[in-house]
C-alpha cells in the first residue's frame, strides 16, 4: 500500500484547528457576550486583517492580493473550528430569539493563558482590538463598515499589477 495515496491533504492555514482557535480567542475577548457566525466571519477578518480598516495598527497577517474574497468562503472554515471548540467544551452554541449564537465557556480563558506563542499573544491583543472597536456594531453596520475598504483593497491590488 502506498502511504503517499493513503495521507490526507492537510492545509496548515485556515483549517478547523487554526480557525477555531482565532474564533475562540474573539469569543473569549467579549466574554460572555456570544455572536452568529456572520458576525463571527466579520470579527474573524478584522481580527487578522486590522491595517485594512484602520491604517494605524498593523495586521496579524500579511497584506496578501485579493484577502476580500476571504469573506465569502471563511464561513465554512469558522464553522468547523466551531464545532471542533464545541466538542473540547471550549465554545458553547446557543439557540436564541436571534437564532443560532457562540460564546467562550469559562474553560476558554484557562486554555488561551496557556498558550505562549508570540502568534497566540498577538492574535489575543488583535482580538481584543477587534471587540472593543467593532462588536457593538450590527451585521449591516459591519458589512456598510467592511465593504467599501474591501473594495479599495482589490483596486489597490490591480493598480500594482497594472504598472
Amino acid at each position: 500500500m502506498d502511504i503517499m495515496k493513503t495521507k490526507k491533504n492537510i492545509n496548515p492555514f485556515n483549517n478547523s484547528v487554526e480557525s477555531g482557535l482565532r474564533i475562540l480567542t474573539i469569543l473569549n475577548e467579549a466574554f460572555p457576550k456570544s455572536f452568529d457566525l456572520q458576525n463571527l466571519v466579520y470579527l474573524d477578518y478584522l481580527t487578522i486583517h486590522s491595517a485594512d480598516i484602520d491604517k494605524t495598527t498593523q495586521s496579524l497577517h500579511p497584506a496578501v492580493p485579493y484577502r476580500s474574497g476571504e469573506i465569502m468562503v471563511r464561513s465554512s472554515i469558522i464553522e468547523k473550528g466551531l464545532n471542533l471548540f464545541i466538542t473540547k467544551n471550549l465554545i458553547e452554541k446557543q439557540y436564541n430569539f436571534n437564532g443560532i449564537e457562540y460564546k467562550a465557556t469559562e474553560n476558554a480563558m484557562p486554555f488561551l493563558e496557556s498558550l505562549e506563542e508570540l502568534y497566540s499573544i498577538k492574535l489575543q491583543e488583535k482580538a481584543n482590538w477587534a471587540i472593543n472597536k467593532f462588536s457593538k456594531h450590527t451585521k449591516q453596520e459591519l458589512k456598510n463598515i467592511m465593504t467599501p475598504k474591501l473594495s479599495e483593497i482589490d483596486n489597490e491590488f490591480n493598480i500594482e499589477i497594472l504598472q
